[in-house]
C-alpha cells in the first residue's frame, strides 16, 4: 500500500461533473498514523484567491508546517462562484477525497472561510449543520432565516468595523440573531481593521487563544455523515449541482438559430458571468445529434432550442413543463400568447428519475441573444419554472 501524502501538500482530483482536474490544498500531520482518527478543519478562500490563500498565504503552511492534531483541506471550488452549484459539488468532493484516504474523525469536522468564503461558510453550516462541530465566518454574511439550523453548531464571527467591502452590519444581524435564539456565539468586531479581519484569526504567530483551539474544545455527539453530492434544492441553476450536458440543435433551417444556440451553449458551459466567473472546468456541450442515450440515461442535461428543431426536446414533448404548441408557448399547464417570450424550466428527467433536465426554449430565436447571462449569471435568482418577457424585460412567471 501506497504511503499516505503527509506535510503541506496541493493536489487533484477529476470532477464527475464536467470531467475536469480540479485543485485542492492540503495539511497532513507529518506524524499521520492510521491508528488515530483526526480532526479535519476546512478552509474557503476568498474572491480572487485560490486554494492556497488560506493554508499558504495566511498560515505559510508550506513554510513553518502546522498543527500535528488536525487534517487541514482547502477545495478551489471553480474560484470566485461562492462555492455554489459546481463549486459546492466540488466542496464536498474533496471532502470525501479526505474521508476516502485519512482517517478522520467525523465527530470533529469544523469549516471556516473569509470574505466570499466567510458567505460560503455561513451558508453551508446552515444547509449541512449535522456536518460541523464548530464553524468561524470571517468578514461574511448571510441569511438570518437560516440561522435556526445552528442549534447545535457554535460559530465563531469575526468582522473588522471598518471594512469597506463586506460591510460590519451583515454580521452584527447574524450575530444578534444567534444571541437572540440562545445559540453558541462568539463575535470579534475588530476596532479600526478593513477587510483584513482574518490575518487575526489566521495569524501563523498566535499561540494562544487560536482557531484550531477553539475547534477542538467542540465536538457533535454523533459522527457527521457522508455528503455524497449537494442536497437538492429548488430552482433552475441547481441543475449546475449535477453532471450536465449542455446541448443544442445541430442545424435548423431558420438563419442563425443553429449557431446563435450554440453560441449561448458555449457561453453555459463557460460559465462566466459579471464579477463571478468560474475559474477552471468547462461543463460539457453537444448537439443533438451528438447526445446518445446512454447520455441521457448517465447525466442532467440542460436543452436549448424547441419541439421543433431539438430531437430530444420533440421526443419529451409531452413530458416538458414549458414547450412550444400550435403557436402558443405552454408554460405550468398553461398556454401564453406573445413573440416576446422565453421559458427556462428545470424538472425531473424523463429518462433517468435520478437526474434533471433543464430546458430553454423561445417564441424567436433572436430571444436568445444572451440567454446564458439571463437565466445563468448572478443579476436573478431562479425558481424550477421561469417565463421572461423580453419586450417588457420583466419576469412574468417563477414558480
Amino acid at each position: 500500500m501506497t504511503p499516505p501524502r503527509t506535510g503541506y501538500f496541493t493536489g487533484t482530483y477529476r470532477s464527475a461533473v464536467d470531467d475536469s482536474t480540479q485543485p485542492f490544498a492540503a495539511w497532513v500531520p507529518r506524524t499521520y498514523s492510521r491508528r488515530r482518527a483526526y480532526p479535519l478543519v476546512v478552509m474557503l478562500h476568498g474572491m480572487d484567491g485560490d486554494e492556497r490563500m488560506i493554508p499558504g498565504q495566511c498560515f505559510r503552511m508550506h513554510e513553518r508546517g502546522f498543527r500535528e492534531d488536525v487534517i487541514v483541506v482547502s477545495p478551489f471550488g471553480r474560484g470566485d462562484i461562492g462555492f455554489r452549484y459546481m463549486g459546492e459539488t466540488d466542496f464536498w468532493d474533496v471532502v470525501n477525497w479526505v474521508r476516502d484516504r485519512y482517517r478522520v474523525d467525523a465527530r470533529r469536522q469544523y469549516l471556516t472561510g473569509l470574505s466570499m468564503g466567510g458567505f460560503a461558510t455561513w451558508r453551508l453550516a446552515c444547509k449541512y449543520p449535522a456536518q460541523w462541530a464548530a464553524v468561524a465566518p470571517i468578514c461574511g454574511g448571510g441569511h438570518r432565516a437560516a440561522l435556526k439550523s445552528l442549534r447545535r453548531v457554535p460559530v465563531w464571527c469575526v468582522h473588522g468595523d471598518l471594512d469597506e467591502l463586506v460591510p460590519v452590519e451583515r454580521s452584527r444581524r447574524l450575530v444578534d440573531e444567534l444571541r437572540r435564539l440562545k445559540f453558541t456565539v462568539r463575535y470579534d468586531e475588530l476596532a479600526g481593521w478593513g477587510h483584513h479581519s482574518w490575518e487575526w484569526l489566521y495569524n501563523p504567530e498566535r499561540s494562544r487563544d487560536s482557531l484550531v483551539d477553539w475547534f477542538l474544545e467542540h465536538r457533535r455527539p454523533v459522527p457527521a455523515p457522508r455528503v455524497r453530492a449537494p442536497r437538492a434544492e429548488p430552482g433552475f441553476k441547481n441543475l449546475f449541482h449535477d453532471r450536465l450536458i449542455i446541448s443544442h440543435p445541430s442545424a435548423s433551417p431558420v438563419p442563425r438559430e443553429a449557431g446563435l444556440l450554440r453560441a449561448e451553449a458555449q457561453r453555459i458551459a463557460e460559465f462566466r458571468f459579471g464579477d463571478y466567473p468560474m475559474k477552471s472546468g468547462r461543463l460539457l456541450v453537444k448537439t443533438d445529434a451528438e447526445v446518445t442515450r446512454a447520455d441521457l440515461q448517465g447525466a442532467s442535461h440542460l436543452m436549448l432550442g424547441r419541439t421543433d428543431n431539438h430531437r430530444w426536446l420533440k421526443a419529451a414533448s409531452r413530458k416538458l413543463v414549458a414547450r412550444h404548441a400550435r403557436g402558443l408557448l405552454w408554460a405550468g399547464g398553461r398556454s401564453y400568447i406573445g413573440k416576446t417570450l422565453i421559458a427556462a424550466t428545470r424538472q425531473q428527467s424523463p429518462w433517468n428519475a435520478g437526474r434533471q433536465l433543464g430546458v430553454m426554449t423561445y417564441q424567436q430565436v433572436n430571444l436568445m441573444d444572451g440567454a446564458a447571462e439571463l437565466f445563468c449569471g448572478w443579476q436573478h435568482e431562479l425558481a424550477d419554472l421561469n417565463l421572461y418577457d423580453a419586450q417588457s424585460a420583466r419576469f412574468v412567471l417563477k414558480a
